[in-house]
């Protein structure tokens, strides 16, 4: 289909010659599109380009265009056109489609129309070139480039035009006129009509300048607005501090006067405070902004030649963060009639391709809307699984609680028997003799204080005899032992046990 446009639109241009001349007209619809173009040997790591009609097209045939094929790369490939283009005295129609299947993260889409006599084998991002034009995208920053360049410096527009932001074929293009004016459409939009460059670029020096040797009158007043003279400060206002210490703050009582210096409060907003701002009212003796008077800039100089080329090929020298663009339809022409041919072939695509999109739009959220009932009802079950295994677990608790309590009182009542043997060390003792256990309970007066006191404070006074048998009598075993067991560990009880056994022993012998 493309071939028959591409003859077709041959012999419409041989026919109607006087109309305008076509210096590039490339569909990429054969193979042989790399006998035509020259990739660049400036660098080893350029990028590849494939002919590709994408992922999805209303034509395959019609479709086809250069695919960028690989992220992260700069590409730099060009042709020549059939002659060099002279805009001196006719438009330069400058038009392409480009469809952005994966959204660009960060790269240039746009083309570049080359000098007279360029070399293609070192063409790069530093070769020089005539006008650069196209979408270039970065992050949230998106603009149509339309650069031009006079004497050996590019010139950006400064009107900002954006980039359609979608996955669809877009036609973009630019009109150099030969009056110093331009026009812009995009997708057949007009976005700037017939407008001067000089207004958007900022080619030449400013055409008229405010007169120098003017000054403003010294009675000139050129405020807007004065302090209100009745809104007065009150009295007392810078009586009333803003901020007061906290009176609820206390010193920290490790606070160190020494090492930390005197110890200040911190402060807070004083709740007596009002803020005070004074007001402004419509200045009643307001003339205006003062500017001097205009006069003819002599720095600016019209050039009659502005944007006026000559024009040997195009190229295209980009930088791509994620590859997969596709440039198609790449005309340079000076007849409005041939790009209109192509615009309107571009129109009916567009319908086709609007078409596509929707309903693949469509299928995308038909499948999310299927993985995502799935996933809900996968949610759903994981939950019910969940759910069942708590109720299990619930199950298995309340079975388990009565062993559990048996086994805690089981545990409790196990150390009872062992508070209670420290009595039965004494018990066998009271048994061994339990006439020396006797003195302590029925006869306490047995133990006389003038018996004890000698041993004590005067052990001479009391006969050694004497003394042995009362000390003997007032001091049972049975005493020592619970006397022994009241105050020292086990170890010491136990061998208080067996020596009061022994002891008992010796006396029977």
């Amino acid at each position: 289909m493309k071939a028959t446009l591409l003859l077709a639109s041959l012999a419409i241009a041989a026919v109607a010659s006087a109309a305008g001349q076509t210096y590039l007209e490339e569909t990429f619809s054969d193979s042989n599109w790399e006998d035509r173009w020259t990739t660049s040997s400036s660098r080893d790591d350029l990028g590849k380009f494939a002919l590709s009609s994408g992922g999805f097209h209303a034509d395959k045939d019609y479709n086809q265009g250069l695919q960028t094929t690989e992220d992260h790369r700069f590409y730099s490939i060009s042709t020549p056109f059939s002659e060099v283009a002279d805009n001196s005295k006719e438009d330069l129609i400058v038009q392409y489609t480009v469809k952005q299947e994966i959204a660009q993260e960060c790269g240039g889409s746009y083309v570049k129309l080359l000098p007279e006599g360029f070399d293609a084998k070192t063409f790069n991002g530093d070769s020089e070139y005539a006008i650069m034009f196209g979408p270039d995208v970065c992050g949230p920053d998106n603009r149509i480039h339309v650069i031009f360049n006079y004497k050996g410096k590019n010139y950006l527009t400064k009107k900002t035009h954006p980039v359609p932001r979608d996955n669809k074929t877009h036609l973009y293009r630019l009109t150099v006129h030969p009056d110093q004016k331009y026009s812009l459409t995009v997708d057949g939009d007009v976005v700037s009509d017939h407008v001067a460059i000089e207004e958007h670029w900022d080619i030449y020096a400013p055409r008229t300048i405010p007169d120098p040797n003017e000054t403003k009158p010294e009675d000139w007043v050129d405020a807007k607005e004065i302090l209100d003279p009745e809104h007065v400060k009150p009295e007392n206002y810078d009586d009333v501090p803003q901020y007061i210490p906290d009176p609820e703050a206390v010193q920290p009582e490790d606070w160190d006067v020494e090492a930390d210096g005197d110890w200040e409060a911190p402060e807070i907003p004083n709740p007596d405070f009002e803020q005070w701002t004074p007001k402004f009212i419509p200045n009643p003796e307001y003339i205006g902004e003062w500017e001097a008077k205009e006069i003819a800039n002599p720095d600016f100089k019209e050039d009659s030649e502005l944007t006026h080329y000559k024009i040997g090929g195009l190229g295209l020298d980009l930088w791509q963060v994620k590859g997969g663009s596709i440039f198609d339809d790449v005309i340079v022409t000076s007849d409005a009639e041939v790009a209109d041919k192509y615009l309107n072939n571009w129109k009916e695509n567009a319908v086709k391709e609007k078409e596509i999109v929707a309903a693949l739009d469509a299928q995308k959220e038909k499948e999310l809307a299927a993985k995502r009932e799935e996933a809900a009802a996968a949610g759903n079950e994981i939950e019910k699984k969940y759910a069942e295994e708590e109720e299990d677990l619930d199950e298995e608790e309340t079975k388990a609680e009565p062993e559990t309590v048996k086994e805690e009182v089981v545990e409790e009542a196990v150390p009872e028997p062992v508070t209670e043997t420290e009595p039965e060390v004494a018990e066998p003792v009271t048994e061994t003799k339990p006439e020396a256990a006797e003195p302590e309970v029925s006869e306490p007066e047995v133990v006389e204080p003038e018996v004890v006191e000698p041993e004590v404070v005067e052990p001479e006074v009391v006969e050694p005899e004497v003394a042995e048998e009362e000390v003997k009598e007032a001091t049972p075993e049975a005493v020592v032992v619970e006397e022994v067991k009241e105050t020292a560990p086990e170890a010491v009880k136990e061998e208080a046990k067996e020596s009061t056994e022994e002891k008992a022993q010796h006396d029977e012998l």
